[in-house]
């Protein structure tokens, strides 16, 4: 493009090759104040987009780190071991015969019920839990399932430990991990960087 073909015509604007381009015609007050508020609706737009964005964020944070607190309590950590501890297959007699095996099963039960339903509800997000505990959620649901199942029909309610089954579904469902009984995080993550 040649430069001297784009010049300036007065009172008319930017003109290229003899056509106007933008006009320099008189702009009125209203036009500039219809302007500048849509400039201000645009600006509050994108930061309240970017403040939602960041609370979220601050948000899935929080609920990492609860969960981590959920977990890290004396009675979890002694349960989860006994639970774990549990012979695949064990019927509901088996688990109730031993006092100290039921007990664990119920704490550990009413927690992950408890984080169950804060998954659901978006408190926490599925993908924090799959990865600081999928694979345990997981194994606990496969040992107490027995459990479970003749707790309901015994009651006759489906409403024993409902969302405890529902989180280790959706663990089964949405995130397999890259761990697994064969490949430990320490080897999965091996290439992490900070």
């Amino acid at each position: 493009m040649n430069p001297a073909a784009l010049f300036f015509v007065p009172n008319f604007g930017l003109a290229l090759h003899g056509k106007i381009l933008i006009s320099s015609k008189p702009v009125d007050l209203s036009t500039l104040a219809n302007v500048a508020t849509a400039l201000a609706v645009f600006t509050a737009v994108a930061f309240g987009l970017l403040e939602a964005r960041r609370a979220r964020q601050e948000r899935a944070e929080r609920a990492a780190f609860a969960a981590v607190q959920a977990i890290l309590t004396p009675e979890w950590m002694k349960s989860m071991i006994v639970v774990h501890s549990i012979p695949d297959g064990s019927s509901a007699s088996a688990i109730e015969a031993d006092a100290r095996v039921l007990a664990a099963v119920q704490a550990i039960g009413v927690i992950l019920e408890g984080l169950g339903y804060s998954v659901y509800a978006r408190i926490v997000p599925l993908q924090v839990v799959g990865d600081l505990m999928g694979g345990t959620v997981r194994l606990a649901w496969r040992k107490v399932q027995p459990y479970v199942e003749e707790e309901r029909r015994r009651s006759g309610s489906q409403k024993t430990f409902e969302w405890f089954e529902w989180l280790a579904t959706q663990l089964e469902r949405y995130s397999p991990g890259k761990t697994n009984l064969e490949i430990g995080a320490h080897q999965a993550y091996r290439d992490w960087k900070p």
